[in-house]
């Protein structure tokens, strides 16, 4: 519990209200010297510190003995009475100490006074003792639970790309096995730019961004192979501002984004899809043309959703899916 009070701030607070409580001694005692006052300033003080720092082991033990979760009002009150027994020790030696060195004389209304500023002062350490506590534990769960969710959210991204990547290379495989008796040289190029997609996703697996120039140069591998599969039923076209080639992004989001344009549409000569990747200083933007699929295999319809729920947690603006009767366009904020 002391951990989350920082003991400085506190003592200053108790030497401000020590010198309040000063001012008011002044006027009680106008006809007592200098050094009568300074004194009990001096006593008053180490008394405050005194006070914080037993009420502080008694709520350390408190806490190990029974949790303020498991009995709060019992324990609240428990203690307050405690630390007003306390309190009133510790001021009843004060004035005692006031009265045996200077003749100080404690009027019956004052010392009913003070044993209500003790209970007063008791209730308000303890306030701040729980209510301390409480924030802590507040901001603790509060962050553990935002943790929770990001490492679920980077979970269902990472699930949705190790879907991607056995359907993407069993095609590749099988561009490749057509390929060796088709065009040998061109088969060894596709295999070369397919080793690099994989080294690629193998090295980044675990970082959460790459330079949005990195994920370029890889998804210009990716298309390669796409281009060899497709040939001229696919386009893709890349215009990415120069300014934004350092910003970052999920490494092989572009990847997810254009084998999910792929997995949803009809790709033919006749009917070529379009995609084009762009930024406009805030969003990498991809964007493709529609001719929807009838029917789409392994599509749990949670892919954008996974893609959402990441950046939640790596960034402040929102990811965007625009999605017309010509055009799907999804909108990821850059880093």
């Amino acid at each position: 519990m002391t951990r989350y009070l920082s003991r400085k701030r506190s003592y200053t607070v108790f030497f401000i209200i020590n010198l309040v409580m000063a001012v008011i001694r002044l006027g009680i005692y106008p006809n007592q010297t200098i050094t009568f006052h300074i004194v009990i300033f001096i006593a008053a003080y180490g008394l405050f510190i005194l006070a914080w720092e037993m009420l502080l082991l008694i709520h350390n033990y408190f806490e190990k003995l029974f949790p303020v979760e498991s009995m709060p009002t019992k324990r609240i009150v428990i203690q307050i009475l405690l630390t007003t027994i306390l309190f009133t020790i510790l001021s009843k030696a004060l004035f005692g100490f006031a009265s045996y060195v200077f003749g100080i004389e404690i009027s019956d209304l004052l010392d009913k006074v003070i044993y209500l500023l003790n209970f007063l002062v008791a209730v308000i350490f303890n306030v701040t003792l729980f209510g301390t506590q409480y924030f802590y534990q507040w901001q603790r769960d509060l962050i553990s639970k935002t943790n929770l969710e990001k490492e679920q959210a980077v979970v269902k991204y990472d699930a949705l790309r190790n879907q991607l990547n056995p359907h993407f290379l069993f095609n590749a495989l099988t561009s490749l096995n057509s390929l060796i008796f088709e065009n040998q040289q061109l088969a060894s190029d596709f295999l070369q730019q397919l080793s690099k997609v994989y080294r690629y996703m193998l090295q980044n697996k675990d970082i959460t961004t790459v330079s949005l120039q990195t994920e370029l140069n890889f998804i210009a591998h990716y298309i390669f192979l796409l281009k060899t599969r497709f040939e001229d039923a696919i386009e893709v076209v890349i215009h990415v501002a120069d300014d934004d080639l350092d910003k970052g992004v999920v490494p092989a989001m572009t990847q997810v984004l254009l084998e999910n344009a792929i997995k949803h549409n009809v790709i033919s000569i006749d009917q070529p899809l379009k995609i084009s990747i762009a930024s406009n200083g805030d969003y990498l933007i991809v964007e493709n043309n529609i001719i929807r699929k009838k029917n789409v295999e392994t599509s749990n319809k949670q892919g954008m959703e996974n893609v959402r729920s990441l950046y939640n947690y790596l960034s402040d603006k929102p990811v965007e899916i625009i999605d017309t009767e010509t055009t799907f366009t999804v909108k990821i904020p850059l880093i």
